[in-house]
């Protein structure tokens, strides 16, 4: 009994010990926002940081908001980040800065606990000294310093610039409305503005000379100012650019009723916004330009899983930049103030509130035909049961089949092996007669047809292996970080033996020399080696190309082997793929070589092909996905 109570006190004892420990055993990860929490910007940004702490219980997350505008003074905006730093009771195993509002914390942070890695999320790719940032009007001539120069410091960080694309949304705007004749843009006194205000100036001078534009700014104006301007100013040839509305004073409450103030400019006047989530709550903004959520979404869970994860360090990984995007267009938004649809760009836009869809237009048409097709489908199901007996007859028929191919395919391989066979019996004989009986001239011609005899039945041994291993599915694909020019060069080697007297081979590579890629060198190496020995076949005088390029096939790595042979007629292009089909019956060989490189190709999600518009000979083609190897880390 008392060793039972003994035993309970003890694991009453150890138990918070074991949680603690668990609890360290979790990485630490400390995000420093510029703005404040209820900032749509911000809790838009932190979207893919809030799903992650839901999803991993081992990273554990902890958000400051500086609330940049509400310092009276640099001094009280560095006592308050100081004291956040302070308070940490650890050192983070990373830290993100939100916003480029904050991104010269970098340096305090790097000093405080050097070498920590950083990850720095915003819409630019500089920061500017914590003077301009907080304090006085837009500068164009201020400092801005390159994030790249925090590197060459020494401190360890990575940039996901997330920005917004002003320029393409004011293209939209005259894409929608090509009469305009004012543009009014809205912004608060916060330091991204300050950015955006001279940048839109910049942007609209170099594009759009012609037409004249307005800066209202929450610096100077009233809430009541802005709409009577708006109002005074309203009209199908008015559109309005908004930004934002905050300012220095009373800021927490401009944060509060921003909503009330994008509600009352979106029913004044045609409105486009540069925040994502603000076409998610209102009715009548017309539409932005923007990168997909999805597309931010994966970058931001990739990066933050390559440090706490895989222990990358930020130096490591290269700074990405989120410049493809697609316009989004509130349908319902045209509509209300009597702009025309159809100047909505076809292809990638998105439309939200569009008209009535196919389903809700046509519901009861759609829901008939459900039902006779159901009925449809169920009186086809009754006559194939009808006709099992039927299909049976045909299964049969193509077992058959089966069977008279695997019989056609033990023919063939078995006359294939016996013709280099015969050779490897006949001149090895011929090297044992007694010295004297033959030259060494004549040795060293025997020794050749033996090992070119042994080469072409290896080649068909590891074809028919090759084959089988991919129809059983268990044929590996090793992606590693390659240097394809090395690949190519280990394949001119193995074949350098079969490249016929007179015959020039010439490498053309379009890859840097040092570039590496994620490949599986030895898979594209067996390839460019079927590819040579092709050529090397049925190429009697002139040359032969072995290429790369990045630029033929975009999104590709391609390699081709050109020759100036006998070539492939066009109309054998795609049967030359097909096992056992050979272009020469009269050349050694089973014909598997070009099916395998097709199987090989898939296998790495790539293709191979015969190039059918080059005329001097024949030109096979491989594919494969471009895919840039990540930067070695320094040890």
């Amino acid at each position: 009994m008392l060793r039972k109570l003994y035993l309970c006190l003890l694991a009453l004892l150890l138990t918070p010990l074991a949680l603690t420990a668990q609890e360290k055993n979790g990485a630490e990860v400390l995000i420093l926002s510029s703005h404040t929490e209820s900032s749509e910007w911000a809790r838009q940004m932190l979207q893919p940081i809030e799903e992650m702490d839901k999803a991993r219980a081992d990273i554990h997350f902890s958000t400051h908001y500086f609330q940049l505008l509400a310092h009276p003074s640099v001094e009280a905006l560095e006592q308050a980040r100081d004291s956040v730093l302070d308070a940490q009771p650890a050192r983070p195993d990373l830290v993100i800065l939100l916003g480029g509002s904050c991104f010269n914390f970098a340096i305090d942070v790097g000093k405080k606990w050097p070498g920590i890695p950083m990850i720095l999320l915003g819409e630019q790719d500089f920061y500017c000294d914590i003077e301009y940032t907080l304090l006085g009007p837009g500068d164009p001539f201020a400092k801005r310093y390159p994030i790249n120069d925090l590197r060459e410091k020494g401190y360890n960080l990575t940039l996901i610039t997330a920005p917004l694309m002003i320029r393409r949304t004011l293209d939209l705007m005259f894409t929608l409305q090509p009469d305009l004749e004012q543009i009014i843009f809205v912004v608060g006194e916060n330091y991204m503005c300050k950015e955006r205000e001279w940048r839109v100036k910049q942007y609209l001078e170099e594009g759009y000379p012609d037409v004249p534009y307005r800066i209202i700014s929450s610096a100077n104006t009233s809430t009541d100012q802005l709409i009577a301007t708006l109002r005074a100013s309203a009209g199908p040839r008015t559109a309005v650019l908004f930004g934002s509305w905050l300012s220095r004073e009373d800021y927490l409450e401009k944060v509060a009723t921003r909503h009330n103030t994008l509600h009352m400019i979106e029913s004044i006047a045609p409105t486009y916004p540069i925040y994502r989530v603000d076409m998610e709550d209102y009715t009548n903004l017309i539409g932005f330009y923007s990168y997909t959520t999805r597309q931010y979404t994966r970058t931001v869970y990739q990066r933050i899983l390559d440090v706490v994860d895989s222990g990358i360090a930020p130096t490591d990984l290269p700074f990405v930049f989120l410049e493809a995007g697609f316009p989004t267009v509130n349908y319902h938004g045209m509509t209300h103030f009597g702009l025309d649809t159809s100047r909505i760009p076809a292809g990638d836009t998105l439309v939200h509130n569009g008209p009535e869809n196919l389903w809700e237009a046509h519901k009861k048409t759609i829901l008939l035909s459900g039902f006779l097709l159901l009925l449809a489908l169920a009186l086809f199901a009754f006559f194939v049961m009808n006709h099992s007996l039927r299909s049976l007859k045909k299964a049969k028929e193509l077992s058959d089949k089966a069977n008279k191919m695997k019989e056609a395919f033990i023919h063939n391989m078995s006359h294939e092996f016996r013709t280099p066979l015969n050779s490897l019996v006949g001149f090895s004989q011929l090297l044992c007669v007694p010295d004297g009986y033959i030259t060494d001239d004549e040795k060293a011609e025997y020794l050749g047809y033996i090992m070119n005899n042994c080469q072409l039945l290896t080649v068909m041994v590891n074809d028919m292996l090759s084959l089988a291993d991919m129809e059983k599915g268990e044929y590996a694909v090793s992606m590693a970080s390659t240097n394809l020019n090395e690949v190519a060069r280990l394949a001119i080697k193995s074949t350098e033996i079969r490249i016929p007297p007179g015959i020039e081979i010439i490498r053309q590579p379009g890859i840097d020399e040092d570039a590496r890629y994620m490949a599986d060198g030895l898979r594209v190496q067996q390839i460019l080696v079927k590819f040579l020995t092709n050529a090397c076949k049925y190429t009697s005088s002139g040359k032969i190309i072995i290429g790369s390029s990045l630029v033929e096939n975009p999104g590709y790595i391609t390699f081709f082997v050109a020759d100036t042979g006998i070539g492939v007629p066009e109309e054998k292009a795609e049967s030359i793929f097909e096992a056992f089909v050979k272009l020469d019956e009269h050349k050694q060989g089973a014909g598997l070589g070009l099916s395998v490189c097709r199987m090989m190709a898939a296998n790495m999600d790539g293709k191979v092909w015969l190039d059918t518009s080059y005329t001097d000979g024949a030109r096979f083609v491989l594919a494969i996905p471009l895919i840039e190897a990540p930067a070695q880390r320094m040890l």
